[in-house]
């Protein structure tokens, strides 16, 4: 992938991460990922950097999909009205 590509991937998942903290989920699973200091407006830093953000990410969403069931995950105020306007079939009764 060239760069441009990884950046436009580590800013998906970092949006992915703001949404699971700002719905109250993150209950630190991106401590490792906020440590490393690189976020994605940090174009200046290197490809394998933002590559070892993205496994950073990776880490703390799978361990929040782990720990949580999808129902659980599907009734959180925080994400509902995200995943109603995705994929609405998965909030009917």
């Amino acid at each position: 992938m060239h760069k441009e590509e990884i950046i436009l991937l580590h800013l998906t998942l970092y949006n992915i991460k703001k949404l699971f903290e700002n719905a109250g989920i993150a209950n630190g699973h991106f401590r490792a990922y906020d440590e490393l200091g690189v976020q994605p407006v940090h174009i200046h830093k290197s490809k394998t950097e933002h590559k070892r953000a993205i496994s950073l990410l990776c880490k703390g969403i799978s361990e929040i999909f782990r720990e949580r069931s999808p129902e659980d995950l599907i009734e959180c105020e925080g994400l509902r009205f995200v995943i109603q306007s995705i994929a609405p079939e998965l909030c009917e009764p």
